[in-house]
């Protein structure tokens, strides 16, 4: 049997140089193009190498993107209609007399607040519903303090807030703090008519 010749010195490197040619033009005509979008000679996009990497660089930015989910019928993150708006006021209320603020809110709309007063008071909060007579009134707490904090949630349309009555022999003044959805409320005040209060937007 006999021995295959051995390639010569100038053979081999004539092979490895072939070799690398080769490396150098699938680099340049389809690596580059199909993994990085480079495409020197336009040989990518004329074989359709470039649209892999495009289509590639799409899929892994709509992957990295956050999911959109949206919030869940009543569930703990809740929309609301109105602007955020906040409030700040004080009431002096006359010995052996009453007085009543309340806020528009509609179903679902939400605040906080903050109440204190001078001296102690009875009080009551109430709502009335949207549409129907003031008996239809629901109330969720009173008592006798001289301040109180907390948070509220509307069930219905309508407005909702406060009945403070001084029975004491000297006037009592009540600073009111809230923040909440709401644009407007209404003021009760001993024998005078109702009146509609404008809640200001809050400054930039």
């Amino acid at each position: 049997m006999q021995t295959p010749p051995v390639p010569g010195a100038a053979a081999l490197l004539k092979a490895t140089l072939a070799a690398l040619v080769v490396a150098a033009i699938v680099l340049v005509a389809a690596v580059l193009p199909a993994e990085y979008g480079i495409d020197p000679t336009g040989a990518g996009r004329a074989l359709g190498l470039t649209g892999l990497f495009e289509a590639g660089h799409e899929a892994a930015a709509v992957s990295s993107a956050p999911a959109t989910i949206a919030a869940a019928e009543g569930g703990p993150v809740f929309p609301q209609f109105n602007e955020y708006r906040e409030d700040r006021r004080e009431f002096t209320i006359a010995p052996k007399t009453g007085m009543e603020f309340k806020y528009s809110l509609n179903k679902g709309a939400t605040m906080i607040y903050s109440w204190k007063a001078t001296g102690f008071v009875d009080f009551d909060f109430h709502t009335e519903p949207a549409g129907k007579p003031s008996s239809a009134s629901d109330s969720f707490e009173k008592g006798e303090a001289v301040q109180k904090k907390g948070g509220y949630t509307a069930p219905y349309d309508g407005i909702h807030g406060w009945y403070w009555e001084n029975k004491g022999a000297t006037p009592v003044t009540v600073t009111l703090t809230s923040a909440g959805f709401y644009e407007q409320a209404m003021l009760f005040l001993p024998k005078e008519r109702p009146q509609s209060v404008e809640i200001p937007a809050r400054q930039p």
